[in-house]
């Protein structure tokens, strides 16, 4: 009895040691993301670079539509990035990192539930990435540098407003290009980015 249980266990347990273990691709085999390597898709907004993102210049209106597409429901501008300022008392960054802190306004028409959601998704600190000098792109991340000083901006958006709030984020470049991507119901990509 033990030998035909010890049979049965040695079968069921060699029909997994036949299947091909699973690979990844080294890094030599994985495609180039160098800008050359990517093109604007055909519904990439007018001005987009290879990424899909539209460059901006500080205090230059930047915005999305209704979730149909027919109406412009938020404008917003980043007015000002303040790189590594002077933290508030018993705060610092994180060494090896910088503090940026974007000035922004945000202008809202009538919005939808989605459309709120949407400005929920973009305009918050986990929305941005920057891109270092060599081409490399990190997420930013929530800083906490100005924490009792800073000038938040509300965390739910009402219909036809005005807002004027700071965003601070950690990053790893002192310089480069900060990009914000939408997050909430749009498709992946696309975005803004300002040079910083």
């Amino acid at each position: 009895m033990a030998l035909a249980g010890t049979v049965a266990v040695l079968a069921t347990t060699g029909a997994c040691g036949t299947q091909p273990a699973p690979t990844t691709p080294d890094a030599a085999a994985l495609p180039s993301a160098s800008p050359q390597a990517a093109a604007p898709t055909d519904n990439a907004p007018a001005g987009a670079n290879a990424q899909g993102r539209v460059p901006k210049q500080l205090g230059e209106a930047a915005g999305f539509t209704s979730q149909d597409g027919t109406t412009k429901v938020v404008t917003f501008t980043i007015d000002k990035i303040t790189v590594d300022p002077k933290c508030d008392p018993y705060m610092k960054t994180e060494a090896g990192k910088h503090t940026l802190l974007l000035d922004i306004r945000v202008a809202t028409n009538q919005l939808s539930p989605e459309d709120a959601i949407q400005l929920g998704g973009t305009i918050n600190p986990f929305a941005f990435q920057v891109v270092t000098p060599d081409g490399v792109t990190t997420p930013a991340e929530l800083g906490m540098c100005k924490s009792s000083s800073l000038k938040a901006l509300p965390n739910n958006w009402a219909s036809n407003s005005k807002y004027t709030g700071q965003i601070e984020l950690q990053v790893t470049a002192k310089s480069g290009v900060l990009a914000l991507i939408p997050g909430g119901l749009t498709n992946a990509g696309g975005g803004w980015e300002w040079k910083y």
